[in-house]
Order: structure tokens, then C-alpha cells, then sequence
């Protein structure tokens, strides 16, 4: 049934032509959305250390900037996967991307991988970057999980609609990413898309230029 899944997600991506974004002055990054196959489709997230300089204590992908010497997004994903969580990447079979966000305050435009990886993977997490990691069923992201912009979480008011999962809040460009990547699940038939939302209306940018 899981290579059903992975034949169909792949086929959908195949059907899309992601953006590539440029934005001035801002820096080139990737990340990994790992879907684990067994004993379900399931999401790894990082909740990101407090000490970093960006985007300290949020949920993400693993991920980063993309360095010169990365050949292209995708390369640069894995290695940052492996990077954070010790994730091997002889284990991920890539199956796409999806369009490039901007994240509005830190200066980053983000291109999201899709990876498979069959098995449950062993993890090394590196204590610097990865506070902890979160393995979320795709299943689990649905509307009874997902909020609007402007919601309130343990005396915190959000600007973004998020994806409260166990009481994890999944928002920012994260949570744009999670609407892209269902976007696509869903028109693989395999899940229901995400509800309409007011929250990226800001998006492009000016300054910004994006090409299929």
C-alpha cells in the first residue's frame, strides 16, 4: 500500500512546475520533507534548539543554507538532514520539490525536497541545532489539527495559521510549506487538501521574481 502511495505522490509532483524564487538580499536554503513509509506515512519535524540565531525554538524540516558547494537544492537538503538528525542519505530516494517560500522576517527563500524513506530510519540528532524530533502521521494533519492566523496557543498569539499537533504549533514558512506539500498529497487523491486561509496574502513579494 506504501508503494502505492509513493507511486502516486511521485506522479503528482511530476505533474508540477515549482517555482524557483529570487529575492534580493536574501539567502538560498533547502530542506528536507522526510516521509518515513512504515508502519504509515509519517513526517519527521525538528523543534529547533533556543540558541540558534534563526528561527530559535519553532518547528521545521531539516534544513539550512544552501552552501557553494552544494550542486543543487537537493544535495544541499540531504546534507543538512544528515547535518541535524543524522539522517543517511543513501536512504532517501528523492521523489521532488515544491515551489520556494519566503520566509518574511529572517531573509531566506526555501526550497522543500521530498524524500521516501522506507523504513524507520536511526537518528542522531545534533544537540546544537535539534532541541527534539517530532514524527507527525501525514494523516494527522488535517483541518481538526489546523488553525487560522490570529489564534491563541498557552498564552501566545499566532500571526500564521499553524498545525497544532500534541500540542506542538507548526507556523511560519513551515506551515506554508505543510499547505504546499498537502496540496500536493491531495491531488494524488490520497489526502483531503487543507481549508482556504487568509493568512500568506503578502506573497510575492516586491523585489521578488520567480520563474516556473
Amino acid at each position: 500500500m506504501n508503494e502505492e502511495f509513493k507511486h502516486r505522490l511521485s506522479t503528482a509532483l511530476a505533474a508540477t512546475s515549482p517555482s524557483r524564487v529570487k529575492l534580493d538580499d536574501a539567502r538560498d536554503a533547502a530542506v528536507l520533507i522526510p516521509i518515513v513509509a512504515e508502519p504509515e506515512p509519517t513526517l519527521i519535524f525538528t523543534i529547533r534548539t533556543e540558541t540558534l540565531p534563526n528561527h530559535k525554538g519553532q518547528i521545521s524540516f531539516p534544513g539550512g543554507s544552501i552552501d557553494d558547494t552544494d550542486p543543487d537544492e537537493e544535495a544541499a537538503a540531504l546534507r543538512e538532514a544528515q547535518e541535524e538528525i543524522g539522517l543517511d542519505p543513501g536512504i532517501v530516494e528523492v521523489l521532488g520539490r515544491l515551489d520556494a517560500f519566503p520566509t518574511f522576517v529572517t531573509g531566506f527563500v526555501v526550497t522543500p525536497v521530498i524524500g521516501w524513506v522506507e523504513n524507520e530510519p536511526v537518528l542522531d540528532p545534533n544537540p546544537e541545532e535539534v532541541a527534539s524530533v517530532l514524527h507527525v502521521p501525514l494523516a494527522q494533519l488535517n483541518e481538526e489539527i489546523r488553525s487560522e492566523a490570529g489564534f491563541s496557543h498557552r498564552d501566545r498569539t499566532y500571526p500564521t495559521e499553524a498545525w497544532v499537533w500534541n500540542d506542538n504549533v507548526i507556523w511560519g514558512v513551515t506551515a506554508r510549506i505543510v499547505r504546499s506539500f498537502l496540496a500536493v498529497v491531495a491531488s494524488a487523491g490520497l489526502a483531503d487538501a487543507p481549508g482556504e486561509t487568509t493568512s500568506w496574502t503578502g506573497w510575492p513579494m516586491s523585489g521578488s521574481s520567480a520563474a516556473s
